[in-house]
């Protein structure tokens, strides 16, 4: 059993707004526990009224971190201050670097009758906080899905199942994000890097979580561990889906305010400084395709 992760706290959801007024569960942040390090919030939009996520999020800064929006149910629009732009519907994907600065907005399409999906950010580690901006995206039949005998389903954005790769790999901070839908009455073993912090965020059905059978509902973030490799969970009579976000942890001073994330103060003085000043934008076109 000394190989399996522990439960060592289960984090609530609970009901913001952030943009123009986009209704959101919040699953986590860092501020609620530092032991998601490196990941520092992970937002879910789920509703039918479109009064509560039409306004978006117009234009707006990121420095110093990474964003990842997976849209499940929907249409977001996305342009930056790099030149890039997509639309990312059903089951699709959008990774961003914001590094040294990058302005962007995600609107959704007018003829959304429903938003549902998510948006993680990823600490950048303080090499990489000044890094030039990227912006990727998948679509969903872009994103490898692999079926286990009993039915259980991995989606894998980024990481690796059974030699199958997601198809975000360049990476600055060492991470795994996977959509899995276990079948009721089954049980899912999954490995983990040693001293990698483990999360997964529930949101559909249930399911019993680590040696100690924690369970954990709709809405619940469950913390493991980063003792042990293996994360172990079991349904009963109905199937669970869930995220599952795994990555390094960086271990480095977290200086945070609004959408701007640095390692000290005095960088996050200097980059709304730089923002006002209209100098925050380092580089150009990004050096990916």
């Amino acid at each position: 059993m000394q190989h399996l992760k522990r439960v060592v706290s289960l984090i609530d959801a609970s009901r913001t707004s952030d943009g123009a007024g986009v209704v959101l569960n919040r699953a986590f942040t860092y501020f609620t526990d530092n032991r998601i390090d490196p990941f520092l919030l992970l937002d879910n939009f789920n509703s039918s009224n479109p009064e509560e996520f039409m306004a978006g999020f117009p234009w707006h800064p990121h420095r110093g971190i990474e964003t990842v929006t997976y849209v499940l149910e929907g249409r977001v629009e996305h342009e930056d201050s790099t030149g890039s732009k997509g639309t990312i519907t059903n089951g699709g994907i959008q990774w961003m670097t914001a590094g040294s600065g990058i302005i962007h907005q995600e609107m959704p399409r007018e003829e959304n009758k429903k938003m549902n999906g998510f948006q993680l950010w990823v600490n950048l580690p303080s090499s990489h906080k000044m890094t030039r901006p990227g912006y990727r995206d998948a679509i969903s039949s872009e994103i490898p899905v692999v079926m286990a005998d009993d039915g259980t389903k991995t989606k894998i954005i980024s990481g690796k199942v059974k030699n199958q790769k997601g198809p975000i790999n360049d990476l600055k901070t060492d991470t795994q994000f996977m959509d899995i839908t276990v079948p009721e009455e089954s049980s899912l073993e999954f490995y983990v890097k040693p001293g990698h912090t483990s999360l997964i965020y529930v949101f559909e059905g249930h399911a019993l979580f680590g040696p100690e059978k924690t369970r954990a509902d709709i809405g619940k973030t469950v913390v493991f561990d980063r003792e042990g490799e293996n994360i172990i969970l079991t349904t009963d009579v109905s199937p669970a889906r869930f995220l599952l976000l795994t990555g390094r942890p960086i271990n480095e001073s977290v200086a945070w305010y609004g959408p701007i994330v640095m390692n000290t103060e005095s960088e996050l003085i200097r980059a709304f400084r730089e923002y006002r000043e209209g100098t925050f934008l380092k580089h150009g076109a990004p050096d990916w395709k």
